[in-house]
């Protein structure tokens, strides 16, 4: 391990080559030693490079015992992971976002840990205990945050395949409620903190997205699952929630989207003439061109929805002009703010004749 330990420390360096650097020869040592790595049989104990200094982190004991990833892993894999997980919450120069990257490339790679064990561990870590400080709970809150989205990004989430943990036992690697506790976690995220919904939501989109174009065996009742808890356990409407709405609709358009809308929206076309009053009202509760800016994929696919099958006979045609349509040739950040602004005040007409 005295060959990977160094490579830790520039993962939190502020220059992105020297990050980038240190997380691709971390990776490339870490496969490595998992390639020559041969389980033992059902003992839990670990071949590898070995060190005593994994012992330098005196809580490191504990969760190796409890999170199972030393019966398939080297002793090197194991620790790294442990670490990267808890450096997700340092606040020392750029070490969230070095950590991040070899996070999620490493679980990428490697085939021999399970969605629900890295879930678990990232949770367990980035636990608020009321002795903490606001900026330490702020920074459990963001490894939580980032530790999900690297399980998402790096596809272990609906990863297929099982793990032979013993002679006489497999665990699949993603399973139905591995993947309900990632959504779970990251509403809880966006309820908890204003400031970590858009990108709380924009991980949900992410893991939409891989559900759909995934090949595991629980992908129908993964959407029904999410679903439910989208729309029917967390009923708060937010411009994040509008936006995924309008994409899961093209998606799964079997769905009851009249029911699952309601009571917020009396059609479940939610660009309909009849819901731009409850539309505007959910926009203008928060920075609307803040939130395109930052999330482009949920606020362009907001806005592509304006010219596609649920919303092409609404505001162009209602306003009688071509303003989504330029708007979509340009698509520049000055442009977006303009439509915003234009949108906001096309939807606040309805409600001033009626």
């Amino acid at each position: 391990m005295s060959t990977t330990l160094p490579l830790f420390w520039h993962l939190s360096s502020a220059s992105k080559k020297e990050r980038l650097d240190a997380s691709v020869k971390l990776i490339g040592a870490l496969e490595q030693f998992q390639s020559q790595f041969v389980p033992a049989n059902n003992s839990g104990a670990t071949s590898g490079s070995g060190s005593d200094e994994e012992d330098e982190d005196e809580d490191e004991e504990g969760p190796s015992k409890s999170d199972a990833l030393d019966l398939l892993n080297v002793q090197d894999v194991s620790y790294s992971i442990r670490r990267l997980v808890r450096g997700l919450a340092s606040p020392r120069e750029s070490s969230r976002l070095g950590f991040a990257v070899a996070l999620t490339e490493l679980l990428s790679r490697i085939q021999t840990v399970t969605c629900s064990q890295i879930v678990a561990l990232i949770v367990n870590g980035s636990k608020v205990q009321s002795s903490m400080s606001g900026q330490e709970e702020r920074d459990v809150l963001f490894a939580r945050l980032f530790g999900l989205t690297a399980v998402v990004q790096s596809g272990l989430v609906v990863r297929t395949g099982t793990l032979n943990t013993s002679a006489s036992s497999a665990a699949d690697a993603s399973t139905l409620s591995s993947f309900e506790e990632v959504i779970k976690e990251l509403l809880f995220l966006g309820e908890k903190k204003s400031w970590l919904r858009e990108s709380a939501w924009w991980t949900i989109n992410l893991a939409m997205d891989a559900l759909k174009d995934s090949q595991v065996a629980w992908r129908d009742d993964a959407v029904l699952k999410t679903i439910q808890q989208l729309f029917v356990d967390y009923d708060i409407w937010s411009p994040e929630k509008v936006a995924l709405t309008l994409k899961l609709q093209g998606s799964y358009p079997d769905q009851d989207w009249r029911k699952l809308c309601s009571p917020a929206f009396k059609n479940p076309d939610l660009l309909h003439i009849g819901n731009l009053q409850n539309l505007a009202r959910i926009l203008k509760a928060t920075d609307v061109q803040t939130f395109v800016q930052s999330n482009p994929q949920l606020g362009f696919a907001l806005i592509l929805q304006l010219t596609g099958v649920n919303g092409n006979h609404q505001f162009d045609k209602l306003t009688k002009t071509k303003t989504v349509e330029n708007i979509l040739t340009s698509l520049d950040t000055e442009g977006i703010k303009k439509y915003i602004e234009y949108l906001l005040g096309q939807m606040n007409g309805p409600s001033q004749t009626t």
